[in-house]
């Protein structure tokens, strides 16, 4: 599992450098070269999926050079990192199906020192079958869940189910837990510790998305019912866990969920918005802090991309309006970099605007006409990654065919690199600093 590197680590380095200097001079220390601890200073890698093409491609950020290319069985729809970074995890979910690819850059706890390891990548057989995977939802540096949303088209009707891994289990070849529910359904699937949060349907819900979450308790390679939280959440569609809170988007709001890391599961709460929020975005150092987003509005008039900064412990929600933001405008990509202070987000005419974190507040930072200059008239859109390991966020421009670099703490482009193909969905992996 990959450890934030932080002052106590360097700490631990220097120590082992002073260790191997004694022993060299006779200084009574055993020197056993095997058991020193490796820091290896990389940026990572970007695992980048090319547009309508079977094809991945690993993107060495220290060399600034595709490291490798792999066929994918299908062309793929996503790209996620691997709960620990580690490894890329391809979902071509039309197909029924997720392949992995070894980034090459991890990170083992040896108990008393760290070791890094870079090597090439690699392409693994492991693959994971099941109908329409769609959700994937981490539990940053522990585990990952792909939620397969079912096919009720096929015969007989496949039902939706949930397939657990870590970055242990993909290395092994199997996934580490999973479940299957009664029903095919667009859902989700939040792991948090030994317990799992699915979901279900009412019989007299209004569309075909969920209304409720079901908690689960782990069971070895499978998972318990505990029961069905009463709290109703129509529409439900998106969802983030960090700190004590686990956030799901309603018709009505947001639906917060407390300590479910904690014995007592809470029956969830509905925090109230004057819109529909479908996308959760959270960071795992932004602990009970969330980012509820939706669309206002319906054409023909103009639909508006809404913000709304959710604080879980407090139960409230305050709507976020983004520098310049006007109505009319819509979000086509967001993320945030790796400290979780710092909020990016691409509207449609490709312009990028940061926030940043202060005050318990989000204030505006940066805002760059322009960050792509033509926008694709269609999906794929670009897509924004941060470095774990840099203070740099990195934003695709199908068009151009270029990677854009973003200082992340200034929000400044820095530079615009040629891929020679055109990017879709991109992961980054490596070691998180």
């Amino acid at each position: 599992m990959n450890k934030p590197f932080h002052p106590g680590r360097r700490g631990l380095l220097a120590a082992a450098a002073i260790a191997f200097l004694l022993a060299a001079c006779g200084g009574g220390v055993d020197d056993d070269h095997g058991h020193e601890a490796v820091f290896i200073d990389t940026a990572g890698r970007l695992a980048i999926a090319e547009n309508n093409a079977p094809q991945l491609r690993v993107y060495d950020l220290d060399s600034g050079t595709v490291e490798a290319t792999y066929a994918m069985d299908n062309p793929p729809s996503a790209v996620y990192a691997s709960p620990g970074g580690r490894y890329a995890v391809v979902v071509q979910r039309l197909q029924d199906r997720v392949q992995f690819v070894d980034g090459g850059i991890w990170q083992e706890d040896h108990g008393d020192h760290l070791h890094d390891y870079k090597q090439a990548s690699r392409l693994l057989g492991f693959r994971v079958n099941g109908p329409r995977p769609t959700h994937y939802d981490v539990q940053a540096g522990r585990q990952a869940a792909i939620f397969l949303d079912g096919n009720s088209q096929a015969n007989p009707v496949q039902n939706a189910g949930v397939r657990l891994i870590t970055d242990a289990s993909i290395g092994a070849g199997q996934v580490a837990a999973s479940t299957d529910l009664s029903l095919p359904i667009h859902g989700l699937a939040e792991p948090v510790g030994e317990k799992l949060l699915t979901v279900a349907r009412a019989a007299d819900a209004s569309d075909t998305l969920p209304t409720h979450l079901v908690l689960h308790r782990r069971a070895g390679s499978g998972f318990s019912f505990v029961r069905e939280l009463p709290t109703r959440c129509n529409g439900m569609h998106g969802s983030f866990s960090s700190g004590t809170s686990t956030v799901v988007g309603c018709r009505e709001g947001m639906m917060v969920v407390r300590h479910l890391s904690a014995t007592e599961v809470s029956n969830g709460q509905i925090v109230p918005t004057p819109i529909r929020v479908g996308t959760i975005a959270g960071h795992p150092r932004l602990p009970d802090q969330f980012i509820g987003i939706g669309n206002e509005g319906a054409a023909p008039d103009p639909v508006t991309t809404r913000f709304f900064a959710l604080d879980a412990a407090a139960g409230t929600a305050t709507p976020f309006v983004p520098q310049g933001w006007e109505t009319g405008r819509l979000r086509r990509a967001h993320g945030f970099d790796r400290t979780g202070q710092r909020f990016f987000i691409l509207d449609d005419q490709g312009t990028l605007i940061v926030a940043q974190r202060q005050g318990g507040a989000w204030v505006n930072l940066a805002r760059v006409a322009a960050a792509i200059p033509t926008m694709p008239t269609a999906a794929p859109w670009p897509a924004i990654v941060a470095n774990g390991a840099r203070d740099q966020v990195y934003i695709t421009d199908p068009v151009a065919r270029q990677l854009v670099v973003v200082n992340s703490a200034t929000g400044a482009i820095v530079e615009r690199r040629n891929l020679g193909f055109s990017p879709s969905a991109v992961a980054w992996l490596g070691i998180t600093r």
